[in-house]
């Protein structure tokens, strides 16, 4: 066990970290005097009194107690419901156009609790996991629009059911999440055999135990109006059959459910139980007499003390059901309070007091200035909100923490004194948001590849993503073809390239011919999705409809050398046939460059790496010894080669994709501190090989936009050429500055080595696709020449600039400039592009 470990055990028995304000000296004493006059006075007369009266059966205390205890249950379980809820609002913001994904997210996350969930977007249902039929969703929504609240809880549906509703602000406007409770789960709650049932605001049964469910509402099976259930204590019922019944309610789920239990009342007992209450509030009188004011205040408190320590802990049953650890930090102190959960994940074990230091330690190094910064910032303005990544135990994978909290009570200074909030193990959503980005980009290096125009429609006719040549073909600005757009509002537009149109020769649904207004023929296709959307592709047949003309007017010319001609009919008829075997050749040949260029990139790649893969096996000695140290260094030359070669293949593709113009970029906000620092991350390993020193140099940059991918690409290509031409003992350093002139806000980031550096008159030639300098170094460093010619590609495309400064035996620094943010292009640009 660690020193963190060791303190955590120490003090996990304290009191925690909560300490009230010091009353002054005489109200402390005046307040203890008091409290025992009226203790004094009241266990007097209470013995006296039940001593001499027989007990009322059963214990009213022991029906308010499981009143208290279903209540607390059905909180969990409402508890349960909200986390779903606001996971499901997580996973919505990250991807507005997932809906579904949200609602089984949700549906996950409450761990059995809910039945069905769903996501209402503007009315309509958008998404549905589970059973969620029944409710009238949209009722729900507007009851919680009319009432102003982000969260709420009701019950509804033809078998009444709990329903919890919470608002997902998202980029394209407020959704909500809803999720159906199953009432079978708070049925299981109740005890067999007793009077005990769950109830709506409208005393309709969600559950009750067989004795009560045959009644049709809570008047009918206890004989009490629903108002009168809101009373704090026990009170008195009657079955339909006028069996008098002590009750006791308590509200749950923040007033939509009420917990009602019931007993059989004792006979005699009214008068009895009347009789105690009298006697025993004779001393509370006589306590009021001589001091009402101080027995006022003390009752307000203890209310409120009360009151505090329940909802307490039924919102830590509730969070700690589903899975959410509490914490509170004490800022003047520097000590943590964590729950068990929150132990378990910081990787402690279990839960109580340990030191801020410590908690601090155990963060990842890099996270630890992100945490620091949280306190304070929170510390003056009481919000926090921070992620950072746990080392795993025992060098297993690291966890991603999402800790959010509101800080509370002031300090001398002014500033916050403590901060309450949870943590969140959100490692699998990293993984998986990661996991759908690379997806993404994927398809949509896939997408931009083809030679043909594409174009992809959701079920509600929203854009969900284009290729350039979509654009190009029609002449839409990229303004138009935005993530959402209405498919007949683009459509609107691109009827205006459009010359005319027919249907396909050959009569093939859902394809047809169009020819633009410059001259172009292509061929569109479309065809639904399994999902209900639509695809819709376009080629380009203009060669194709030149040669069918040509070919038609052939035709007419041999139609009249017929009629003059009639014995050359056969020759003919056999010039016809081979010009449509040519045609059908060309169109075969046509198709397979297509499908070439679509599938080079796979075919090359998959094959490097299995070589690449299963060589590394072989240099690791994964499976055992290989024998003969020869083939470990073979195995070595196998691996190094080949990811030589799949570089190689990369820069090459990279490189004609952009003198093709095919090359699409994603421009987003991005921190380029975490840029330059996952750039830096990859070529570490390599730099600390080589013997040279990796520093990180950055001040506080805004964010800019640009296309990640490109600039952590530009970042690799630099950092690789200065480990690559530094020899050992040498040093590396980014640095990067702001920059603000006529040109506007830029930044500008720039890489240093103490290298070998690159003659004044070579310098011209460098970053020309192909070209190395010659020097006794680089003859001994493998490479393309196309590093430096990617890099420059890329910034130029991110409307940038690169410089190059190097001096012989002194090193170079190789610095690029990109402004803060991209101009939209204007129409005659886009036009010029296509």
């Amino acid at each position: 066990m660690d020193t963190a470990e060791a303190g955590l055990g120490r003090q996990a028995g304290g009191d925690g970290l909560a300490a009230g304000p010091v009353a002054p000296q005489s109200f402390v004493r005046l307040l203890i005097l008091s409290a025992l006059l009226l203790l004094s006075l009241y266990t007097v007369f209470a013995i006296w009194r039940l001593s001499s009266s027989p007990p009322v059966s059963p214990s009213a205390a022991a029906l308010v107690q499981r009143a208290n205890e279903l209540a607390a249950r059905a909180d969990v379980e409402a508890m349960a419901l909200q986390g779903g809820a606001l996971a499901a609002v997580e996973v919505l913001q990250r991807a507005p156009n997932a809906p579904l994904d949200a609602a089984e997210a949700a549906l996950r996350t409450a761990s059995g609790a809910a039945v069905g969930a769903v996501v209402v977007s503007e009315g309509q249902l958008a998404a549905a996991a589970g059973k969620a039929s029944g409710v009238r969703w949209s009722d729900v929504v507007r009851a919680a629009e009319a009432g102003g609240q982000e969260t709420a809880f009701t019950v509804s549906g033809a078998r009444p059911t709990l329903i919890a509703i919470v608002a997902a602000p998202t980029p394209q406007g407020r959704r909500w999440i809803g999720l159906a409770g199953d009432p079978d789960r708070l049925a299981g709650l109740l005890a067999r055999g007793k009077g005990e049932a769950f109830a709506g605001r409208s005393g309709t049964f969600v559950a009750a135990a067989a004795e009560t469910a045959a009644a049709a509402d809570v008047a009918a099976a206890f004989g009490r109006p629903m108002k009168d259930l809101g009373a704090a204590g026990p009170l008195r019922g009657a079955r339909p059959d006028g069996t008098p019944l002590d009750l006791a309610a308590r509200p749950a789920a923040g007033g939509a459910l009420i917990a009602v239990v019931s007993a059989r009342a004792a006979p005699g007992g009214d008068a009895v139980m009347r009789e105690q209450i009298a006697w025993l509030l004779l001393p509370l009188v006589a306590a009021f007499a001589l001091g009402v004011l101080l027995l006022r205040q003390s009752r307000k408190a203890e209310e409120a003390q009360r009151a505090f320590l329940e909802n307490e802990q039924r919102f830590r049953l509730a969070v700690e059901a589903a899975r959410c650890g509490i914490w509170e930090w004490d800022i003047r102190s520097d000590k943590m309070f964590m729950s068990d959960v929150t132990g378990a994940i910081f990787g402690w074990g279990g839960g109580g007091v340990v030191d801020g230091a410590d908690v601090i330690e155990r963060v990842s190094p890099e996270h630890r200035d992100r945490l620091r910064n949280a306190l304070n910032t929170a510390a003056v303005y009481g919000a926090f909100d921070v992620s950072f990544r746990v080392p795993g135990p025992h060098g297993g994978r690291p966890i991603w923490i999402d800790a959010r909290g509101q800080a509370f009570g002031h300090t001398e200074n002014d500033t916050y004194a403590r901060i309450i909030g949870v943590a969140l193990d959100v490692t699998e959503e990293r993984m998986a948001q990661a996991r759908a980005q690379a997806a993404e980009n994927r398809l949509r290096d896939a997408i931009e590849s083809v030679s043909e125009a594409f174009v992809l429609w959701d079920r509600h006719g929203r854009l969900l993503m284009c290729n350039r040549n979509y654009r190009a073909f029609f002449n839409i600005e990229p303004k138009i073809l935005k993530p959402g757009a209405r498919r007949d509002e683009v459509n609107r537009f691109a009827a205006l390239a459009v010359k005319q149109q027919q249907p396909a020769p050959d009569g093939r649904r859902g394809v047809r011919e169009a020819e633009l207004n410059d001259g172009r023929w292509i061929q569109i296709s479309e065809r639904r999705t399994a999902e209900g959307g639509l695809v819709m592709t376009a080629a380009d047949i203009t060669a194709i409809k030149t040669q069918e003309a040509q070919r038609r007017l052939n035709e007419e010319q041999l139609q009249a050398a017929v009629v003059k001609l009639e014995r050359s009919q056969e020759q003919l008829s056999e010039l016809a046939r081979k010009y449509e075997a040519e045609k059908l050749r060309a169109e075969a040949a046509n198709k397979s460059k297509s499908e070439f260029l679509a599938n080079m990139s796979h075919e090359l790649r998959t094959p490097l790496n299995a070589i690449n893969g299963f060589s590394e096996i072989m240099v690791s000695e994964m499976f055992g010894p290989l024998g003969d140290p020869r083939y470990k260094e073979y195995a070595q030359d196998i691996l190094a080669s080949g990811q030589h070669l799949l570089a190689l293949i990369n820069d090459i593709l990279d490189m004609s994709k952009i003198e093709a113009g095919k090359m699409n970029l994603k421009f987003e906000p991005i921190a380029l501190e975490e840029v330059v620092e996952d750039a830096a991350r990859l070529i570490r390993n390599r730099a600390d090989a080589a013997g040279l020193s990796l520093t990180l140099d950055l001040p506080e940059l805004p964010e800019i936009e640009a296309d990640y991918r490109a600039v952590k690409q530009v970042l690799l290509n630099l950092l690789s050429n200065a480990v690559k031409f530094t020899p050992r003992g040498g040093k590396i350093t980014v640095n990067a500055e702001i920059r603000r002139d006529h040109f506007g806000e830029r930044v500008k980031v720039a890489v240093a080595d103490t290298g070998i550096g690159i003659e004044a008159h070579d310098l011209a030639r460098l970053a020309t696709p192909f070209e190395q300098i010659e020097s006794q170094h680089a003859k001994t460093q493998q490479g393309t020449g196309l590093g430096l010619a990617l890099t420059k590609s890329l910034v130029e495309m991110h409307s940038g600039s690169l410089d190059i400064r190097s001096k012989p035996g002194e090193g170079t620094t190789v610095s690029f400039v990109l402004p803060v943010t991209q101009s939209v292009p204007s129409s005659a640009d886009v036009e010029a592009v296509a």
